[in-house]
């Protein structure tokens, strides 16, 4: 009997002496959870990240002259300021991050009107490293006492918080302190009180004690209803969550219900010159049927990928969901698109059924807004002839495919960066009539203007031509169209125009047999899901890395070395040249897919062998 109860009480202490385990953000955060971003695992994910193509690309000795640079930079104008005002190292505290890294916006009594602020909430799992946690807490205490800042400690269900008065008002940090006038003048600033404080192994930061109550609460195992109990996102975490590395989620329902009340409120019963409602508009477009947005991200020895998932219930599907939903046809390359694109994209969509969806989506948004655009439409051409009718001649003959793809740029000059040669196909049934229509359309909302260009014969195909108004920096800005295999060819290379017409019948070599492409494809729901892209990112990233080098960006921006800011931070003159990191660069692709349940974005990166 003694020898039985002397260990269960040895047993009673171990589990008083080890920490209780942090609960996994679903259980851990309230039901009223508004947005959350959350890593399960930091060290993990931080292990995974370091082994991708990214993370070696930054660990490569070639990248040591702007790695540097950055580090001592971003130190000097970020870090320190920060640990100059908290008198802290924040390197000593980043170690401190072994387990979850979640941050939440709770909803608590926020109902959209003044007075009433959503929670935030930051958490931060040390796991074995609780007791250096604590020790950093109470280094922080001290530090910040010293400093004279309003500090003071406050308990939430018996664990001591510190709580800390900031002002948010952005002040002239040269202001003169004893300048009374100065101070008398400036306006008050938002305040703003953060508490933080440690529960169990975790770090816990908030600006709302009702937000700490509701979580300790259920961490301590109480009556609490978790964010893992609400089906909204119990749905996103089954099909997305579970293996992921890293997620997103945010409840667009009651965002939609407290910002649909407040514009109410805000525009009264009135509406704009155009017969615009702002609260009948968002219902049009489509964001009242929208439930959730879910993202994941996963890293693995293979590849890296991720998804973006609208939860949206075919039922309640109008407005631009209605006209983003993609029909589940097939997506991949036509056999006459080349070996050599670096981009390619197929969007199975039909034009018909969007132009349709988009008058429909306008007469709800604003009738009189509607009528004006219907009259516009109803009179484009009929100045040059009186017998053109838009709608019969262009929208009537657009077919349910739309495809783009683009080559390397012709060099590294900003022109050719902006503009590699690319070419558009749009499907028709009947894609001859189409181009006819599409040049006078062009003509009819503005292109055109200056000398006439004149069309063209090329292996029996009549290219049309146009020009466009004139675009900085464009010596010929021509739009070329012509008709192939149920095509109609658009865009402003006529030598890539050309090489769709000589093999619209499928000669020569084709994208669609690359395999590594085809096995990619797998990881995003195959080429038959009706949105289909595809990226060669080791062609790509060259013109765009050597932009960068050449110091292209700083001009394009009207930026100077030395100015501060982001150019001072980012020496991308230091980067090496790109053959020297290029083969940490592969290929990429991404598929968009809709069901019952909503639309899906999947996107995945094979690592490069």
């Amino acid at each position: 009997m003694n020898r039985s109860f002397t260990c269960l009480a040895a047993l009673a202490a171990l589990a008083f002496a080890v920490q209780a385990a942090v609960p996994p953000a679903p259980k851990l955060l309230p039901k009223d959870t508004l947005g959350l971003l959350t890593v399960p695992d930091w060290a993990k994910a931080s292990a995974d990240l370091g082994g991708s193509p990214g993370g070696k690309i930054w660990s490569d000795p070639a990248m040591k002259p702007f790695r540097d640079h950055f580090e001592k930079k971003f130190g000097e104008k970020v870090v320190g300021k920060l640990e100059k005002d908290l008198g802290i190292k924040l390197s000593d505290y980043l170690d401190l991050v072994r387990g979850q890294f979640s941050i939440a916006i709770i909803q608590n009594s926020w109902k959209g009107v003044d007075g009433t602020e959503p929670g935030f909430l930051l958490v931060i799992d040390s796991k074995e490293k609780s007791d250096q946690l604590k020790l950093k807490l109470q280094e922080i205490r001290k530090k910040l006492a010293e400093a004279k800042k309003p500090l003071k400690s406050q308990k939430v269900r018996d664990v001591e918080f510190s709580s800390l008065a900031l002002d948010l008002a952005e002040g002239d940090p040269d202001e003169d302190p004893a300048d009374k006038d100065a101070a008398k003048d400036k306006p008050e600033g938002k305040k703003m009180t953060l508490l933080f404080g440690q529960v169990d192994t975790a770090l816990l930061v908030s600006d709302s004690t009702t937000t700490l109550e509701k979580v300790m609460a259920g961490m301590g195992g109480g009556a609490v209803a978790s964010l893992s109990e609400e089906p909204a996102y119990q749905s996103s975490d089954a099909a997305w969550f579970r293996q992921a590395f890293a997620y997103g989620w945010v409840h667009v329902t009651p965002l939609y219900r407290i910002i649909g009340d407040k514009i109410a409120n805000e525009a009264g019963e009135s509406a704009d010159a155009m017969g615009v409602d702002p609260k009948a508009a968002l219902k049009a477009v489509g964001l009242e049927g929208l439930k959730t947005v879910s993202m994941a991200w996963n890293v693995n020895n293979e590849g890296t990928g991720g998804v973006i998932s609208l939860a949206i219930p075919e039922g309640q599907r109008v407005g631009l969901f209605k006209m983003l939903a993609a029909a589940a046809k097939e997506s991949g390359p036509t056999p006459f698109i080349p070996a050599d694109v670096i981009k390619f994209q197929r969007w199975r969509i039909d034009g018909q059924k969007l132009w349709a969806t988009l008058e429909e989506t306008l007469a709800s948004v604003s009738p009189q807004l509607s009528g004006f655009v219907q009259m516009m439409v109803g009179q484009a051409g009929k100045d040059k002839d009186p017998s053109f009718d838009l709608k019969k001649s262009l929208v009537a003959n657009l077919g349910d495919d739309l495809i783009t793809y683009s080559k390397a740029p012709k060099g590294n000059a900003m022109e050719d960066l902006m503009s590699p040669p690319s070419l558009t196909l749009v499907g028709s049934p009947n894609a001859e009539a189409l181009s006819a229509a599409m040049k006078s359309s062009v003509g009819a909302f503005g292109g055109g203007a200056g000398e006439e260009s004149k069309d063209r014969e090329f292996n029996g195909k009549k290219i049309r031509s146009v020009r466009m108004p004139a675009a900085p920096g464009k010596k010929d800005n021509r739009l070329e169209m012509a008709s192939s295999a149920g095509y109609l060819g658009v865009g402003s290379s006529p030598a890539l125009l050309e090489e769709f017409l000589r093999s619209a019948e499928g000669s020569g070599r084709s994208l669609k047999d690359d395999k590594a492409l085809v096995d990619a494809a797998q990881k995003v729901g195959g080429l038959g899901t009706g949105m289909f892209g595809y990226e060669n990112q080791r062609e790509t990233m060259r013109a765009q890395w050597e932009f960068l080098r050449a110091g292209n960006l700083s001009s394009m921006l009207g930026t100077e070395e030395g100015d501060g800011g982001w150019a001072e931070v980012l020496d991308f003159k230091s980067l090496p040249e790109y053959d020297k990191v290029a083969k940490y660069f592969g290929i990429a692709v991404f598929a968009g897919s809709t069901d019952a349940q909503g639309m899906h974005f999947r996107f995945y990166g094979p690592h490069p062998k």
